[in-house]
């Protein structure tokens, strides 16, 4: 299995049979590797954690360019099927499917859900993370969420060894709060921390997160690197 940091909370992940994009926002993301899209030959699925446009992204173009599935929140799949978007597998928080040999399971987030139109919010349901099983692995991408307990039951349910986990702070958990989640709530072998430096806003830093975490192994990947796991 192949796990590609595409900059922000965007991921490609490369399984024997399936090839899934996670919250795929490439245009205007400074941090997305030039050129990666020609190395890209298919895309199966696409895995949405939230409706903002940071993660929700280039999804109905990705989506319509290679006939891929959009698995997410219902109301985020009405939304891009009124996009024009055809393959869908809508779900919700507590939920999981089977979809070509991957099971994804949809597990909490706290935090916010919409988009901005005319000037106005348009609710896109609840924000989540996901669990994604394939290759006998479990990966945890939290989407943008803060710290809670509950993550205890995630861990318990779903047993990740390996977690994407936002530390960018001020929208989403900080290096402090999300070093508390690896050492106290999850039980991890490997720690990607997302969802920092894309903006001046987020402020929280890898190399302090890192020296936070006493349980797992945190990588900082470069954009564009593959990462066997």
């Amino acid at each position: 299995m192949q796990l590609t940091w595409l900059g922000h909370s965007a991921f490609h992940l490369v399984t024997d049979t399936q090839s899934i994009l996670i919250d795929p926002f490439w245009t205007g993301n400074p941090s997305f590797p030039a050129g990666y899209e020609d190395r890209v030959g298919k895309v199966d699925a696409i895995v949405l954690t939230h409706g903002h446009e940071d993660h929700l992204g280039d999804t109905v173009r990705l989506a319509t360019k290679y006939g891929a599935t959009v698995v997410a929140q219902y109301e985020i799949c009405m939304f891009v099927n009124g996009q024009g978007v055809q393959n869908l597998q809508p779900m919700n928080t507590g939920g999981s499917i089977e979809h070509a040999g991957v099971r994804y399971s949809m597990v909490p987030a706290f935090h916010s859900s919409a988009i901005i139109q005319d000037g106005k919010p348009v609710t896109m349901g609840d924000p989540a993370g996901f669990v994604i099983r394939a290759d006998g692995r479990s990966i945890y991408h939290t989407g943008d969420t803060a710290l809670f307990s509950d993550m205890t039951l995630i861990q318990r349910l779903y047993q990740p060894k390996i977690c994407l986990i936002c530390i960018g702070d001020r929208f989403t958990m900080g290096p402090e709060t999300a070093a508390i989640a690896c050492n106290e709530f999850l039980d991890l072998d490997l720690i990607v921390p997302i969802h920092w430096g894309t903006f001046d806003l987020l402020s929280g830093q890898p190399d302090e997160f890192a020296r936070l975490v006493s349980r797992g192994r945190v990588h900082v990947p470069t954009p564009g690197e593959a990462i066997e796991i």
